[in-house]
């Protein structure tokens, strides 16, 4: 399991085998440490001295987030990647398309799936058509930088028809940085947590997360991280996003504040969007190869079939959600 440590100024412990979350000397939560995989520290929370120890030992990645959901930093511990995994990464780069086609159409199909659900209930056809003819262009890419065009255009299509369902919650469109409205706060927040669980599961699978396929490389960008994210941003952070303003689990005049120049959620909005997207993590799905998982898993075994393509021991099927 991932541990999320969310409350403001607490401590997590070690004690007697367990880890302990603590703020002004009452225990808030508890746990056996062995079963955490890993750690994600949002914003003013300490650990203890025998706590990152022991988690270090155990070779559990502790991950550094501010609060409006930015990862700054990390703790791991000192191990090197296999040569061999390291070397097939570096090669896998010289022809990238293959495996990056994977992601893109894992992409679209989950995000052809959720607006053909909307389309019943919204005026978003058009958009729908754009996203299955950006679908049926993709095995005659010639190469990345055309395939990222195309991943582009129809990043736009779909966000318009997000647009048109989530306008009464002050959604015009996708912005970052700063997210001008609550919609927009809650997708960077839940981004950056599924940014946190595919670094683990690439940590988990031995791949540095640095060498990208889909993702341009840049000054200690994630960018495999982020290729590995493309086929679960739809499945989990878009759908729980939606489905919480559409059913007022979010609102945004009680879970968002404007602040920095921008709309951020609230410590309350936070904790909302996160028990939600916990909730779809461990909820099961079925991979387009016929086994099911929970979405935590599907991560986890995507990075370990990524691992094996990129070893040239398997093909890459990507997962996306069934329309």
């Amino acid at each position: 399991m991932t541990l999320h440590l969310t409350e403001q100024s607490s401590t997590l412990r070690l004690r007697a085998g367990r880890l302990l979350v603590e703020l002004d000397e009452q225990t808030l939560a508890q746990l056996p440490a062995r079963k955490v995989r890993g750690v994600v520290v949002w914003g003013n929370v300490r650990l203890t001295t025998p706590a990152l120890a022991f988690l270090l030992r155990q070779r559990v990645p502790v991950l550094y987030v501010t609060l409006e959901g930015q990862l700054y930093g990390q703790a791991t511990a000192l191990q090197g990647l296999a040569p061999e995994v390291l070397r097939a990464q570096m090669h896998a780069q010289h022809n990238a398309l293959a495996l990056a086609l994977g992601f893109v159409e894992g992409k679209l199909r989950s995000g052809l799936a959720l607006l053909g659900r909307l389309a019943r209930q919204a005026p978003i056809q058009p958009h729908v058509q754009e996203l299955q003819t950006a679908l049926e262009a993709l095995p005659h890419t010639p190469h990345l930088e055309a395939l990222r065009g195309l991943e582009g255009n129809a990043a736009r299509a779909y966000f318009a028809a997000l647009q048109t369902v989530l306008a009464p919650y002050g959604f015009l469109g996708r912005n970052r940085r700063p997210p001008t409205d609550a919609v927009n706060a809650a997708l960077s927040y839940g981004y950056m947590v599924l940014l946190g669980r595919a670094l683990l599961a690439l940590h988990l699978a031995g791949l540095h997360p640095e060498l990208g396929l889909l993702h341009a490389e840049g000054r200690r960008a994630a960018a495999l991280a982020f290729d590995l994210m493309e086929e679960f941003r739809v499945p989990v952070v878009d759908t729980v996003v939606l489905g919480a303003f559409l059913r007022s689990e979010l609102v945004p005049d009680k879970h968002s504040e404007a602040r920095n120049g921008g709309v951020y959620l609230n410590e309350a909005g936070r904790k909302t969007l996160l028990r939600l997207l916990e909730t779809r993590f461990a909820q099961e799905a079925q991979h387009p190869r016929g086994f099911r998982k929970t979405y935590q898993e599907l991560i986890e075994t995507q990075a370990a079939r990524l691992k094996a393509a990129i070893l040239g021991r398997d093909t890459y099927t990507p997962f996306y959600l069934w329309r």
